[in-house]
């Protein structure tokens, strides 16, 4: 049995224990309006945000607007470098007007000008490269009393086809590649595609397929070569290959004529004997 001070001890720690409990409760409840006050003030700054027009730094549409824009532009340039990719690559041009200018051997300020018309296809031509014409560049070429000029006079296609070929070739390579193509004339004109041979003979010359193909199939200058040839008839009147006007007509050579009838002829118009 407690004692009368136990019990008074007792009932003394009960009721500090509940008024501590009331207290609690009643602090709790009277935070609870300012949480409140304070959620709903958060509340309504984000309704009025929301109510209020975008920041002029954040302009949505124009943003989408550039993004559109940037992809159709990124889109357009892929498209175009797919299709540089794909297309063909352009033609070769060809400067016509040097391709056509006079190949000429010799010294310029030589006393007599011979103008030569020949077709890459004349078998007396071909003969003249190879028998005649190291005779006649010894004796009159070399020595500055003559100067021989080139002309084209096609007879036929692969004529033509071949002295448009030549005609593109650098300056210094073209009398070789006119020498090589008199010299395998056999050859080229009776292979099974003589624009085949033709190829590999100016591949000689560093001729690539694409500027083989770009030469040859060129109309302006097919359309200066086939002029020339008109051009020639109307003031020498040529008519066969090969033929050598001397000095713009005094004399006129044709067929295979050697070296001395050459130098007879210069002789002639220089007056030495």
């Amino acid at each position: 049995m407690l004692s009368k001070n136990g019990k008074s001890l007792i009932f003394g720690l009960i009721a500090l224990i509940i008024v501590a409990v009331l207290v609690f409760f009643l602090s709790k409840g009277a935070a609870k309006p300012a949480e409140q006050s304070s959620v709903n003030s958060v509340v309504a700054e984000q309704q009025t945000n929301s109510s209020q027009p975008p920041s002029p730094d954040i302009e949505a549409p124009k943003a989408v607007e550039e993004i559109a824009a940037a992809n159709t532009a990124e889109a357009a340039v892929s498209e175009e470098n797919t299709s540089s990719l794909l297309a063909e690559p352009a033609a070769l041009m060809i400067d016509v007007a040097s391709a056509m200018k006079d190949r000429v051997i010799g010294n310029d300020n030589a006393p007599v000008t011979i103008i030569e018309y020949s077709s890459m296809t004349c078998p007396h031509r071909a003969n003249f490269t190879t028998r005649q014409l190291p005779e006649v560049k010894k004796r009159l070429l070399e020595t500055g009393k003559a100067r021989l000029i080139f002309r084209d006079f096609p007879l036929d296609n692969s004529a033509l086809k071949a002295a448009m070929m030549a005609r593109c070739v650098p300056d210094d390579k073209y009398f070789g590649l006119v020498e090589v193509i008199f010299s395998n004339q056999d050859r080229w004109m009776t292979s099974k595609d003589p624009m085949e041979g033709l190829a590999q003979l100016g591949a000689l010359a560093g001729m690539d397929g694409d500027l083989f193909k770009a030469c040859t199939q060129n109309a302006e200058l097919e359309t200066a070569v086939l002029q020339g040839v008109k051009d020639a008839q109307s003031k020498y009147h040529i008519e066969s290959t090969p033929t050598f006007i001397f000095n713009a007509g005094a004399e006129t050579l044709g067929g295979e004529a050697d070296a001395d009838r050459f130098e007879a002829i210069v002789n002639k118009l220089t007056k030495e004997k």
